[in-house]
């Protein structure tokens, strides 16, 4: 997926009007990238044209033939405003910026939130240190583990068990989820 190693653009550009440069509201697969130094422990990949940014994680958009989601409303809905129930990449974030960010996650009936505060400090972080690359692609769940094996992107769990940080991902995950169980639960902070 040569696409996805373009130059990334800020999330501020994703953001954009499709028109201008934004991301599509195609089908597709999106990459996200990040300063090396915005997750010290995570071992990331050098991307090939700017070296001071690595690769975090690969994503698709839609799922599946029956979805209706673009790689423009899972980006921006799921990933940078919804809760971590919508997103996994956004969970897996809230996993390993816990501490830094003194992230509260609570357990609500089957998901995991975070307080209304809270899940907008993980949404800053993410405009300050996260930037994207994209490619339209009409059947992106076809190929989706052949595009995660190939790049190795040390964020996804799925068709990456092999990648050395798959354990410690697992274990950082695992954690959140015991910390929101053993969290008292405030209803008025979820967002």
């Amino acid at each position: 997926m040569t696409a996805l190693t373009t130059v990334p653009l800020p999330v501020s550009r994703a953001r954009d009007p499709e028109e201008e440069g934004g991301l599509p509201s195609l089908p597709g697969f999106y990459a996200w990238w990040a300063a090396t130094l915005a997750l010290p422990d995570v071992p990331l990949s050098p991307h090939p044209q700017v070296g001071e940014l690595g690769l975090l994680y690969v994503g698709i958009a839609p799922g599946n033939a029956s979805s209706s989601q673009t790689v423009r409303s899972r980006v921006i809905k799921n990933h940078l405003s919804g809760n971590l129930g919508s997103s996994t990449f956004r969970f897996t974030l809230a996993a390993l910026l816990r501490e830094t960010l003194q992230l509260h996650p609570e357990k609500r009936t089957t998901k995991l939130v975070l307080p209304s505060t809270e899940n907008k400090q993980l949404s800053k972080w993410q405009e300050e240190h996260l930037q994207l690359t994209w490619c339209a692609y009409d059947t992106p769940w076809l190929i989706e583990h052949e595009v995660i094996e190939e790049m190795e992107p040390p964020l996804n769990l799925a068709a990456n068990s092999q990648h050395l940080f798959h354990a410690r991902l697992s274990e950082a995950r695992r954690a959140l989820r015991v910390a929101a169980a053993t969290s008292p639960s405030d209803s008025e902070g979820s967002g």
